[in-house]
């Protein structure tokens, strides 16, 4: 039963950091002001 637990959390930790590195930092963001609904592109970091 540890081996699974060990193995299954060791696969969330794989996913996980695949899921940060797939990310693709050229790509606009489109943010809406909730105050007053303007919308713009954030600026990327």
């Amino acid at each position: 039963m540890k081996k699974v637990f060990t193995g299954v959390l060791a696969l969330m930790m794989i996913l996980s950091l695949a899921a940060c590195a797939g990310t693709n930092g050229d790509q606009k963001v489109r943010v809406k002001c909730p105050a007053c609904g303007y919308e713009f592109e954030a600026p990327t970091e």
